[in-house]
């Protein structure tokens, strides 16, 4: 019963009070099951490998869902089109945003964001200036991912290789666009005209040059 007082507590104090608790070593802020990962994480640098790959986590439950999509091909279909997540969360952005039309509008500009996620990300770099150095050359980054996958690319050597052909690619986000429009023959026809893309973002590009579509 104490337990589930406290959780409760800790619920309400985060998402309905908005009480935040700040880390002693840096300028992070976050709700108190985040501070205590954060410091693990980045502080002590506590980590968690995975048994079954070089994979290696910062939290129990990543690895856990690490396993769970990558080693146990555990996969959250759509009921409402033929999108498969490979996680709950992700599927739930899915739904929200695709099925729903979930917007989170940004309250100094026009921008409108698909998850709470996209619009914080978008406010720090747009309007509050946020960027994220590389420690190894001068590369500045306008997002932690961004510069993740710019070390990655630059001074890790990572690469993903297409096991269809000899295609080779920095991102797996290329990778897997490169499949869909090269192995699976994936397009996305303009409904202004004839033109047929082989990605979402020329199709953008061709509406909006073409036909004045953002």
């Amino acid at each position: 019963v104490a337990t589930q007082v406290s959780s409760l507590k800790l619920h309400k104090e985060h998402k309905h009070e908005g009480v935040r608790y700040s880390c002693d070593q840096c300028e992070f802020t976050g709700s108190q099951s985040g501070l205590r990962y954060h410091k693990q994480s980045i502080h002590e640098g506590i980590r968690y490998p995975c048994d079954q790959c070089g994979y290696i986590a910062t939290q129990v439950s990543s690895l856990k869902l690490h396993k769970e999509s990558k080693h146990e091909g555990v996969r959250y279909p759509c009921d409402q089109c033929e999108h498969v997540a490979t996680l709950k969360s992700y599927l739930k952005r899915h739904i929200e945003s695709k099925h729903e039309g979930v917007r989170y509008p940004c309250d100094q500009c026009e921008y409108a964001a698909t998850t709470k996620t996209n619009l914080k990300l978008h406010k720090e770099s747009k309007h509050e200036g946020v960027r994220y150095s590389c420690d190894q050359c001068e590369y500045v980054a306008t997002s932690v991912l961004s510069l993740k996958r710019h070390k990655e690319s630059k001074h890790e050597g990572v690469r993903y290789t297409c096991d269809l052909c000899e295609y080779v690619a920095t991102r797996v986000s290329l990778l897997k666009l490169h499949k869909k429009h090269k192995h699976e023959g994936v397009r996305y026809p303009c409904d202004q005209c004839e033109y047929t893309a082989t990605s979402v973002s020329n199709l953008k590009k061709h509406t909006k040059r073409k036909h004045g579509i953002d």
